[in-house]
């Protein structure tokens, strides 16, 4: 690829991002499939403005954009996150998750049981690789919807947490199936393990740049010396626990302390005027992640052209998707009874499903286990997560966009009865 296609390739991707963008905002039109689709049609399958080997070498670079988008879209929730208000949501955000994880896991696993014939470990991986959401979906498309803030709590903390879920119980599947000595009882300690450091981590971290932070202040470019620690909290994290996805939650916790610095300096008896989160800090965070999730999601969409889709593939992915729907479904309807939901708030926490990061990552690992898993297993556990991905992720976008009608007929309706009532 030359510069000039390249360019013209960036152009088009951040002036799609900006439109799409607004198009959310503004009627809440699926901003994602937007994103997703302008990558299939720049691919070879379409105009072909990415060549095919371009596209074919991108695969490889797969891990190291979802991590670093993973990485800046989980700060920025953690910036926005009021503590008091996680503190109040993080119960009913846990039985939440795990109830809708366990769920989506378990039909997964006995719906590929019954129509592959895989062994049950492998049905078991595909089924923790699509039991979680996807923060990187979930937290942008939330901020905008008109649901109560619990809610949008509920759905955060929730796919942060199966984030981590999904990398962690997967990965330590794929050990227990390589190594004849793994057990069950080692997963779930890395599982406990690896959430306690990375809280443990980011709560730290975020203290003392709070105070680094103070030396600073007066200096040029100290926010971007503020992403490269997150960078480091980000890797540091996960090289402690091994890989097993805990950067994710140490880098929410990181952005949690640094956006609710005041309950901190008050803590650490420092003076508040002494440091601010400048307006501009934020407001040029929000820039990095528009021009992150929108490569991003054009990228995503652009993989999607690499994978040789069989009408075995589709049928899969289909009967699952359809399982993660009643998963999906019995959970909110669990939360319904814990918590007690409106119509609206029904509406997004069945159709915040996406799955995507984590997911997409996982998925690829078994081609590195060619011992464990044949060519054509890895190829159909990677087919499946992709497909799975593209539809729950429709079924987010779409929904997103008519639960704002919904809401729109609502208020309209709400509004023509006061006004019929007061003649």
């Amino acid at each position: 690829m030359d510069v000039d296609t390249l360019f013209l390739a960036g152009g088009a991707i951040i002036f799609t991002g900006f439109i799409s963008n607004y198009l959310f905002r503004r009627f809440k039109a699926p901003d994602v499939l937007i994103l997703m689709f302008l990558g299939m049609i720049m691919g070879p399958g379409a105009i072909g403005l990415i060549s095919s080997e371009v596209a074919q070498n991108m695969e490889a670079v797969t891990p190291y954009v979802a991590s670093l988008a993973l990485a800046v879209i989980m700060f920025q929730a953690g910036m926005d996150l009021h503590i008091g208000e996680v503190v109040r949501s993080f119960k009913r955000s846990l039985i939440q998750t795990i109830v809708a994880f366990v769920a989506s896991m378990l039909v997964t696993t006995l719906l590929c049981l019954g129509l592959t014939d895989w062994n049950f470990n492998t049905c078991l991986l595909l089924g923790a690789i699509l039991g979680g959401t996807s923060g990187a979906i979930v937290i942008p498309m939330v901020s905008g919807l008109g649901i109560s803030k619990s809610v949008k709590m509920i759905l955060t903390l929730e796919s942060a947490i199966t984030d981590v879920l999904v990398i962690v119980i997967a990965t330590s599947i794929i050990v227990f199936m390589s190594q004849d000595g793994a057990n069950i009882t080692s997963g779930v300690s890395l599982l406990v393990i690896s959430f306690m450091v990375s809280i443990m981590i980011g709560v730290i971290a975020g203290l003392v740049w709070t105070r680094v932070l103070l030396r600073l202040s007066a200096q040029p470019f100290s926010y971007m010396i503020t992403i490269a620690a997150m960078l480091l909290v980000f890797a540091i994290t996960n090289f402690l626990v091994d890989k097993a996805g805990g950067g994710a939650i140490a880098v929410l916790v990181f952005g949690l302390t640094l956006g609710n610095r005041s309950e901190f300096v008050r803590i650490l008896k420092i003076k508040e005027e002494c440091y601010s989160l400048e307006d501009k800090v934020k407001r040029f965070h929000d820039e990095i992640s528009f021009l992150i999730r929108t490569f991003f999601f054009v990228y995503l969409g652009l993989v999607v052209t690499t994978i040789a889709f069989t009408a075995w593939y589709i049928l899969l992915s289909l009967i699952i998707f359809l399982g993660l729907l009643v998963a999906r479904y019995i959970s909110m309807k669990l939360a319904d009874k814990c918590i007690g939901l409106d119509d609206k708030d029904q509406m997004g926490l069945f159709y915040m499903m996406p799955r995507g990061l984590a997911a997409a990552v996982m998925a690829s690992i078994p081609f590195s286990y060619p011992a464990v898993f044949s060519e054509v297993t890895a190829g159909s556990i990677l087919g499946v997560t992709v497909m799975v991905v593209l539809l729950t992720t429709a079924l987010a976008s779409v929904g997103a966009f008519y639960l704002e009608l919904h809401i729109r007929r609502q208020k309209k309706n709400g509004n023509g009865q006061k006004a019929g009532g007061g003649t």
